[in-house]
């Protein structure tokens, strides 16, 4: 029994191999007939076009999450073998640049092996096939130099944004060397991660309840502390309503997980060319017809929406602060659009949160539109310094997701620790605007700053500073030197943002001092010069000049004019 298991274990990747593969490779196609039972070798055969191209799944009564698991399901290991990528998935920019097909030389010293009829044996040779195909993909991004290499950090409470630097021993032999460098790329923008509310909120609960959770949602973890998490969130959204999530990744999930099976097949979901990889997955996973307007393009998105079906729901999905480009959602516009057509929207506030508006609600708050969008997201891991993610709308739309959506009610929840350090996190900045105006401050100086010096700042609209690279290889040179004078930048490189438009993303925090601004500023323009990324200076409109009042002008593209102290999203320093 256990020999025939085996076999048709090694029956099982060979089909998934052949579907890597495609229908021209022949070889593979012709080798996976002979891997049958003992008893059937002749008739035994898997027909790799049609597991391919079996129909949709649809729910059926009775059936649970488990069941829908069938030997038809239309998962190719292109999740494996093309980089194991699911159904659709070559339509993702990343998938699409590693696909490979499995290399002929490689099945022919296989192709002994596979045919054998010894279970052991062709069940060794078929994962001799997938892990040379894993080892191609591998070989492939560090090839073109998008292998990812993670930087090892130890902060301290108390230094930020000094941290401890890691560094690797020279060709991994001997102890490696600690260095202190500067933190330029964190997303915990105000510090709270270090905040001594949120650790004492932590630990006090650590001692009282213990560290994790005890189980999902449904079954035994619903804690006190997740339902006074969830009413701040809402309160704070402006919404009758709020969820966690472990992540904004799983709350955007849980989003179109709930939309879908609400609003069926007949509704239409149009996103913003620059969304994130969470709604672009969770827009995926749906099936429904979507389209892509082009980033910020609110002309664009009205001849799509004229265009779709009148008889089909319209779901229009967008962020209010984009992460890569630094650019800021025309909101006003998106919403009066939206309304006039009738489409529910879902507005992502994960990089405004905490930072912008009087009370931190984000960009909908700040112009004023809070409580107006129909779903809002957020996270609690950037500006709110602790982990997880949220869901803010009204009650049957949060009932509808906690009810029917699997990234929530298939998850461990939230340690009670970490939703009482977000619950602390959330009520110190609603109440507290200085580490936020400080922020802002730093920021909007150093964003003034480098277009004064000609460094490439592709967007001065938010609290993000994207520096345009434009190439990979340079992008990654420029990250390391940084890093060796002490200032830790993170290159961003393909898939996160498109070929040619490589960057180095900075982001600033109340504790960045003077001189680590004016280090910043004076390596990082010798290193532009030095890769010939310098532009003219931009000086003249771009500065924030004082007004009669003690205020500063915006330097934001679209925001233009005087703001006051409390509002302004780009303060100088020296307001704070």
């Amino acid at each position: 029994m256990l020999g025939v298991r085996r076999l048709a274990a090694a029956r099982s990747i060979a089909a998934r191999a052949v579907l890597a593969a495609g229908p021209s490779t022949q070889t593979a196609s012709s080798l996976l007939q002979t891997v049958a039972t003992p008893r059937q070798k002749s008739t035994s055969v898997v027909n790799a076009t049609s597991a391919r191209t079996s129909p949709r799944w649809a729910p059926a009564r009775g059936l649970t999450f488990e069941d829908h698991h069938y030997d038809g399901m239309p998962v190719t290991p292109s999740t494996v073998a093309e980089g194991l990528q699911l159904e659709n998935a070559e339509r993702c920019p990343f998938l699409s640049e590693v696909k490979h097909t499995i290399e002929q030389d490689l099945i022919q010293d296989q192709s002994a092996n596979v045919a054998s009829a010894d279970p052991e044996v062709a069940t060794n040779g078929m994962r001799s096939i997938i892990a040379g195909c894993l080892q191609n993909v591998l070989n492939r991004l560090k090839a073109e130099e998008r292998y990812r290499e993670f930087r090892y950090l130890k902060r301290s409470v108390g230094s930020h944004p000094e941290v401890l630097w890691q560094m690797p021993s020279a060709q991994g032999q001997g102890d490696s060397v600690v260095k202190t460098v500067v933190n330029w790329c964190s997303n915990d923008y105000l510090n709270m991660g270090h905040h001594p509310a949120v650790l004492q909120a932590m630990q006090n609960t650590l001692a009282e309840q213990g560290a994790g959770a005890g189980g999902t949602r449904n079954i035994s973890g619903s804690n006190v502390l997740h339902v006074e998490l969830e009413a701040e969130l809402a309160n704070l959204s402006g919404t009758e309503n709020a969820l966690l999530f472990q992540s904004c990744y799983t709350a955007n999930l849980g989003v179109f997980e709930g939309l879908h099976a609400s609003l069926g097949d007949k509704t239409m979901i149009f996103s913003d060319q620059e969304n994130h990889a969470s709604l672009v997955q969770g827009i995926r996973n749906t099936r429904l017809p979507k389209r892509i307007f082009r980033h910020n393009d609110v002309g664009h998105l009205e001849e799509l929406l004229r265009a779709a079906p009148d008889d089909h729901h319209k779901v229009v999905v967008f962020e209010t602060v984009y992460s890569m480009s630094g650019t800021r959602a025309p909101l006003a516009d998106l919403m009066a659009l939206c309304k006039e057509h009738g489409a529910m929207t879902v507005v992502d506030e994960v990089h405004a949160v905490g930072l912008y508006g009087p009370h931190g609600a984000g960009v909908l708050e700040e112009e004023g539109f809070l409580g107006q969008a129909d779903i809002v997201t957020g996270t609690l891991g950037k500006a709110f310094g602790t982990t997880g993610g949220y869901v803010a709308a009204n009650h049957d739309i949060i009932d509808v997701i906690r009810s029917t959506a699997p990234s929530f009610i298939f998850t461990t929840s939230m340690s009670p620790v970490m939703a009482a350090g977000a619950l602390a996190s959330v009520q110190t900045v609603r109440s507290d605007s200085r580490d936020r105006r400080q922020m802002l401050a730093t920021a909007n100086w150093l964003k003034s700053r480098m277009l004064e010096e000609g460094i490439p700042l592709m967007s001065a609209e938010t609290h993000i500073m994207p520096v345009l690279v434009g190439d990979g290889n340079t992008c990654k040179a420029m990250a390391d030197h940084l890093l060796e004078q002490g200032i830790y930048v993170q290159p961003i490189n393909f898939p996160s943002v498109p070929k040619g438009e490589e960057l180095l993303r900075f982001t600033a925090s109340p504790r960045h001092t003077d001189a680590h601004c004016n280090q910043l500023l004076s390596v990082l323009k010798d290193l532009c010069a030095k890769h010939g990324l310098l532009r003219a200076p931009r000086n003249a409109a771009a500065t924030p000049q004082p007004t009669s009042d003690g205020a500063h002008a915006c330097i934001c593209v679209r925001r233009q004019g005087d703001c006051t102290t409390d509002s302004c999203p780009a303060l100088m320093r020296a307001t704070a």
